[in-house]
């Protein structure tokens, strides 16, 4: 990131995302003055979403296991 960016965001400054074509996107820092310093332009990660569904799914598979196992233990024959 450019040294003005960081310095801002170091300083307390309000960072913003502001999306652009293409799948890209930009973050903004404004500080308490109210001026802008951008950071660099970056691409947003196609996987980022996949990912995200097959952590939401180990969670629940785990889940799933540990009621399993509640039902096993406490209502057997």
């Amino acid at each position: 990131m450019p040294k003005a960016f960081n310095d801002c965001a170091k300083n307390g400054g309000k960072i913003r995302t502001k999306k652009l074509k293409n799948g890209k996107y930009i973050r903004i820092c404004y500080d308490k003055e109210g001026n802008s310093y951008p950071g660099e332009i970056k691409k947003v990660k196609e996987n980022s979403e996949e990912q995200g569904k097959i952590k939401d799914a180990k969670i629940l598979a785990e889940k799933l296991l540990d009621l399993k196992k509640h039902f096993d233990d406490n209502y057997r024959s």
